[in-house]
């Protein structure tokens, strides 16, 4: 993603929270390894942050939930003019064809430093 113009080089440029997001399953009948790396980068697209979590593998014959994996980065260098975010898998059994992970809803979400932000209340639930 290009974060060059307008509002993404100003959100940058704040170093605010970038928070990336995505979910991921397993297929019922076969097991699946996910990975994901983000990074955040200059405009000569050097690294200025990475999330890069260990890979997860999902066992057959599991339960097929979905899964979220999220981050934030804060108070990273200044300089990002990009953000790279790359995810994908296999399946455990490496069938020919299209099995591995299935993926939904991902994104990453640009805001206010921490300090800009109010916060939020909390439910008064008390089964919380």
């Amino acid at each position: 993603m290009e974060a060059m113009s307008g509002r993404w080089k100003t959100s940058l440029e704040t170093r605010g929270r970038n928070s990336p997001m995505t979910r991921f399953a397993a297929r019922p009948d076969c097991g699946s390894k996910y990975q994901l790396c983000v990074q955040l980068l200059s405009s000569a697209h050097a690294p200025l942050g990475t999330f890069q979590p260990d890979p997860a593998t999902i066992q057959q014959k599991s339960d097929a939930k979905w899964r979220e994996v999220s981050h934030t980065f804060s108070n990273y260098p200044p300089g990002v003019r990009y953000i790279w975010f790359q995810h994908g898998g296999v399946d455990t059994h490496y069938w020919a064809g299209w099995y591995g992970p299935r993926v939904t809803n991902s994104s990453i979400t640009i805001g206010p430093p921490a300090a800009l932000t109010p916060p939020r209340p909390r439910p008064q639930n008390p089964d919380w």
